[in-house]
């Protein structure tokens, strides 16, 4: 597999880990990113919800107002210049009214299909909107997220520290070539 195909798998996989409806689906996003591992579908739920989703106050919530604007807040100024961003990208989002444009997954999905668009389908006409969200959003906030995954380490889940691993040198690397396609 060659680089930009591996970007692209690497994408998909962490777009549908984060977009997963059921634990099935959350487990076989983690397969494809994850080859041999050990860790068990009840407990990759069980971990994932626990850092994210809840029921109780998750670690860190994957929602980029969470770490821009005001703590704790959902739905704010971040989140509807990422609601514009997304209609100029002719994005819609497939989960409206039940979870904000801020949210990783949908990020992580608008992210892979413009990235998708350039290497398979050899459009480069969205790059430059690519490379603003990439570099003028993303990269202000994914990595507070990934700190406060890792500062949390209490729980101690291997399953969730390789997700935030991935995720991690995924967005280091694509900062890094500044999203050129390779």
């Amino acid at each position: 597999m060659n680089a930009n195909s591996e970007r692209l798998k690497t994408a998909k996989d962490l777009r549908d880990i984060f977009l997963s409806n059921n634990s099935k689906e959350l487990f076989e996003a983690f397969s494809s990113l994850l080859e041999d591992t050990n860790i068990s579908e009840i407990e990759l739920e069980t971990d994932f919800n626990y850092y994210f989703v809840g029921p109780d106050t998750p670690i860190a919530p994957p929602y980029a107002s969470i770490y821009l604007d005001e703590e704790d807040s959902l739905m704010t100024k971040t989140t509807m210049q990422i609601r514009d961003l997304y209609e100029i990208m002719g994005f819609k989002n497939s989960l409206k009214d039940k979870v904000p444009e801020d949210f990783i997954g949908l990020e992580l999905d608008a992210y892979y299909q413009l990235l998708f668009i350039e290497i398979e389908k050899e459009i480069p006409y969205l790059k430059d909107l690519r490379t603003y969200f990439l570099c003028e959003h993303i990269d202000t906030w994914i990595f507070k997220f990934i700190n406060r995954v890792l500062e949390h380490q209490d729980k101690n889940s291997n399953a969730i520290i390789l997700i935030i691993k991935k995720l991690d040198n995924f967005f280091k690397n694509e900062l890094k070539i500044k999203g050129e396609i390779l």
